[in-house]
């Protein structure tokens, strides 16, 4: 009769196993198409056996299963191409960290449909807000980790203090003395350049190159006398730029130029600006990698051209790259970096606890996190533009189900035989 009755209990756990399996298999299926979900498989283990003694000697019988655990499964979801800059996914292991009202602790998340709020916060789908290290004014991140937060959606702008410009000026264009009246036919060499003032408005300056003797260049810019303090409107004020020098093989031996080139604008700061025109050799320089004077080419010409001001910006659009860095993007054809969005890991993610809502917490048994950039500790990267998608495969949930059900109903066959022996059983007593 005790066998009889353990058989009971012993097909019993075996029912009771194949329901949590089916559990764990529905919510697999359930969240197949849960963005960043990761499935999970139940591990079962023997219950401790009982011992008989027989003839033979202490024998063993089983008295069932019992769940050990239920373990998710970090395994790499497949990507799905979102276009959504704000969309992130992780390549490799390790989480996106978030974090609810303040004072609450850090949740961990593959989820990475982000957003940001009315207040530039960066946030999920819940309201949660994505933690990382925020940018001061010259795009330098912080050390601190924080919310991640876009405030500045205005770039100031940057007058002009350093212009580069390279040119190839011909030997055999005619010498002649410059003329600010007539520019134009009074010089070989002519081009254009944008220089911006203190408030950021722009201010075109063309700048003439004369052949003033063999080997000599002089420079010189005009600006409308409208934008330069005591300058007439439509008449253009010379500006010197200074002289450059030649040798005979055609490398620049000396600049020549006013440092700093002075202007003063209208109603904005006096422009103090450093004109380079090359690596002349009295500077150390190989007299080729800038401007140079050799023959058989068309016509003097500029060939290179740069500044570094730039009027204001208004914030056009942002990117994220692999570290997680967000850099905004400026209608001034500026970029500035604005943020980078924390990773975490885990020495044993299997371990963390669920909480919904696609989060984990830590646990004693997950480690602490170790949170810091993306593609660093051992931490994936990110990927801009994409969500992970759940890691469930259905047909094997599907072969999965199958087995547990098989499972449930030979359970229930052993509860059933041990149930119509126990009903001969008491025949006898009959």
């Amino acid at each position: 009769m005790a066998g009889l009755l353990g058989s009971l209990y012993t097909g019993n756990t075996g029912l009771h196993a194949a329901s949590i399996g089916v559990g764990v298999v529905g919510d697999n299926i359930a969240n197949s198409n849960t963005t960043g979900f990761k499935g999970a498989r139940a591990h079962f283990e023997d219950l401790i056996s009982e011992f008989i003694t027989g003839g033979s000697g202490t024998n063993q019988v089983g008295r069932g299963v019992t769940l050990e655990r239920i373990e998710k499964l970090f395994t790499q979801g497949s990507f799905q191409n979102t276009g959504v800059p704000t969309d992130l996914a992780i390549s490799g292991d390790g989480f996106f960290v978030v974090r609810g009202q303040e004072g609450t602790e850090n949740q961990y998340t593959r989820n990475g449909a982000f957003r940001f709020d009315e207040e530039g916060f960066l946030i999920n789908q819940s309201g949660q807000r994505v933690q990382g290290y925020n940018a001061n004014g010259v795009g330098e991140l912080s050390a601190v980790q924080d919310d991640v937060r876009i405030t500045r959606r205005q770039l100031e702008p940057r007058a002009t203090e350093q212009v580069e410009m390279h040119a190839n000026l011909r030997p055999d264009d005619p010498i002649q003395a410059f003329d600010p009246a007539d520019p134009e036919g009074t010089s070989s060499f002519r081009t254009s350049v944008v220089l911006y003032d203190s408030l950021g408005n722009p201010h075109e300056m063309t700048v003439y190159g004369t052949h003033t003797a063999q080997g000599t260049w002089e420079l010189n810019g005009t600006v409308d006398g409208a934008e330069i303090a005591g300058g007439v409107a439509g008449t253009p004020v010379q500006v010197p730029l200074g002289t450059l020098d030649f040798d005979a093989d055609g490398l620049l031996v000396a600049e020549n130029v006013p440092d700093p080139v002075v202007v003063d604008w209208i109603g904005a700061t006096q422009g103090q600006i450093t004109f380079d025109f090359g690596d002349a050799l009295n500077d150390g320089g190989t007299g080729r990698a800038g401007s140079s004077q050799w023959n058989q080419v068309r016509e003097s010409s500029a060939n290179f051209i740069t500044q570094d001001g730039y009027g204001t910006g208004e914030l056009d659009n942002i990117a994220v790259d692999q570290h997680g860095t967000v850099t905004g993007g400026f209608t001034n054809g500026r970029t500035l970096v604005l943020g980078q969005v924390a990773t975490a890991r885990f020495e044993d993610p299997t371990s963390l606890g669920a909480v919904g809502g696609n989060n984990f917490v830590e646990t004693a048994s997950s480690g602490q996190a170790v949170v810091g950039s993306a593609l660093t500790g051992g931490r994936g990267g990110v990927v801009s533009g994409a969500l992970e998608l759940s890691n469930v495969e259905i047909s094997d949930q599907f072969i999965d189900l199958i087995a547990y059900q098989r499972a449930f109903q030979a359970n229930s066959r052993t509860i059933q035989t041990a149930d119509g022996l126990l009903q001969e059983v008491f025949q006898l007593l009959r």
